[in-house]
């Protein structure tokens, strides 16, 4: 880390690093104008195409671009195309998804939230067109989407004059690899983190109050939130932050955030207060000063995530452990329904290693693009994977007479052991990746990975993992 400025107090360098930070990341005026005509241009189609469709609908811009909390040169459009709340759910989705198709004229794609909108490129630029109900109030929602619209209204009124703070806490949140609710990383939104920083009224403020945070803190603006923290997904996971929706107080805006990234806040939070430096905000690739080396930096800082083959095999000869990598072709699904799926599958699979008595040391997830395709792979890293070919089998307390008798009905050759029957039984399995090769099939899967893994999948250890573009960079974090 960079040493302190010479006679600057803590308080006077974090101000210092704050402002060279958003002088960094604040969009100037060039920028802004074009993401104003883009939105403008946008809207404008939109509500042409509506009319001469006789479709009874209109546009609005919502999101960051809206508020002016966006970083820069990230500036994706999010577009929201407003049909009556009568209209049937049928009517929506086909009129919404016409309506949007009509003003793209280049690459898209269509994807899913709680009901199909369109993802466009235009330019430089990524837009989401969202079909949704124009209902009354956040009360009346037909859709999870319907509620984002009062958000706009809400933050768009309260968030002016604090649009830097908001910028700083983006930066800072992506720099510990934090920002953004993707199921694949489980961090903090763009709406939570301008309603964190409306909570606190300033970056430092909100970093003050989470170095203090603990395990289930709560937040509330409005100060009447309903929402209760309750067990989710069957595992009794508890919400580790609650930041109740000032439009829709059943609602935790913070629901998605891991507890991993949760903790990832509040140790970055101490670190920097205690020792601020600017590299909090920079990002691996952006390390060299000159603004002419960049371009250069950035691509060998990419090779150099890259590990190889044999960087690979000499960390698990180090460590003394054993990898076994699950290999298949990804489901045609988006990120969001998948990574959910994947981190389904590798507790399972964990589950029936541990089971079987071969000890996981540490487990992952992760897709990867190889030349046949989008590759997807759990990855186990265990301490045992190979057993003997006998174990014991623990059977009844000898004082449990009935269950003492159908158990010597059973097994012949047994003895007893701190007042239990005891028999040794061949093990079906002594090697973990022949329990995976017959096995896999009866762990919980998902519906679209359990397809893809019952089209074929392999299982690889050690030195015969395959490494395609992508998996070097998995083990290099992995190893981080």
């Amino acid at each position: 880390m960079q040493v302190q400025t010479d006679n600057l107090s803590p308080e006077e360098e974090i101000k210092r690093i704050c402002r060279e930070v958003v002088a960094r990341v604040r969009p100037d005026e060039a920028e802004r104008r074009e993401v104003k005509a883009l939105t403008e241009f946008v809207i404008a189609r939109l509500n042409e195409k509506a009319e001469e469709q006789g479709v009874e609908a209109r546009a609005i811009s919502v999101g960051s671009t809206a508020r002016n909390t966006w970083v820069s040169g990230e500036a994706d459009l999010d577009i929201f195309i407003l049909f009556p709340p009568d209209l049937s759910e049928e009517d929506l989705k086909e009129q919404g998804l016409a309506l949007a198709k009509s003003v793209v004229s280049g690459r898209y794609e269509e994807r899913y939230a709680s009901h199909p909108y369109i993802h466009a490129y235009l330019g430089a630029h990524e837009v989401d067109l969202v079909p949704c109900f124009a209902v009354k109030d956040a009360a009346s929602l037909k859709s999870a989407v319907d509620r984002t619209p009062f958000h706009n209204e809400y933050v768009a009124e309260r968030v002016r004059g604090l649009e830097e703070e908001v910028l700083l806490l983006k930066r800072f949140l992506k720099c510990r690899g934090i920002y953004g609710s993707e199921q694949r990383r489980k961090g903090f939104s763009g709406y939570l983190c301008e309603l964190l920083i409306l909570k606190y009224s300033s970056f430092v403020g909100l970093l003050k109050n989470a170095s203090r945070w603990r395990f289930g803190e709560r937040i509330e603006i409005e100060g009447r939130g309903k929402y209760k923290d309750r067990d989710r997904n069957k595992e009794k996971e508890k919400d580790a932050l609650v930041v109740i929706d000032p439009v829709d107080p059943n609602r935790n805006v913070a629901a998605v955030v891991s507890l991993d990234s949760f903790c990832r806040l509040i140790d970055a939070a101490r670190d920097f207060l205690a020792c601020p430096d600017a590299s909090f905000f920079s990002l691996p690739s952006e390390a060299p000063a000159k603004a002419k080396a960049k371009a250069k930096a950035k691509a060998k800082a990419k090779e150099e995530r890259e590990m190889s083959r044999a960087e690979f095999l000499k960390c698990v000869e180090e460590r003394g452990t054993e990898f076994v990598m699950v290999l298949f072709e990804a489901p045609a699904v988006v990120e969001d329904v998948l990574f959910p799926q994947l981190r389904k599958a590798e507790a399972s699979v964990a589950r029936l290693l541990q089971r079987e008595e071969f000890e996981v040391f540490r487990s992952d997830i992760s897709v990867a693009v190889s030349a046949a395709g989008e590759k997807a792979f759990l990855v186990f890293e265990l301490l045992v994977w190979q057993l003997p070919r006998v174990k014991k089998h623990l059977g009844p307390p000898v004082t449990s007479k009935h269950h003492a008798e159908q158990f010597k009905k059973k097994y012949i050759k047994l003895r007893i052991e701190n007042g239990r029957y005891v028999v040794e039984v061949p093990r079906k399995y002594t090697d973990a990746v022949e329990l995976l090769k017959n096995e896999l099939g009866t762990c919980g899967l998902g519906k679209d990975v359990r397809g893809a893994v019952e089209r074929g999948y392999e299982v690889l250890r050690n030195e015969e993992i395959k490494f395609f573009p992508g998996v070097g960079s998995f083990f290099k974090k992995y190893f981080g």
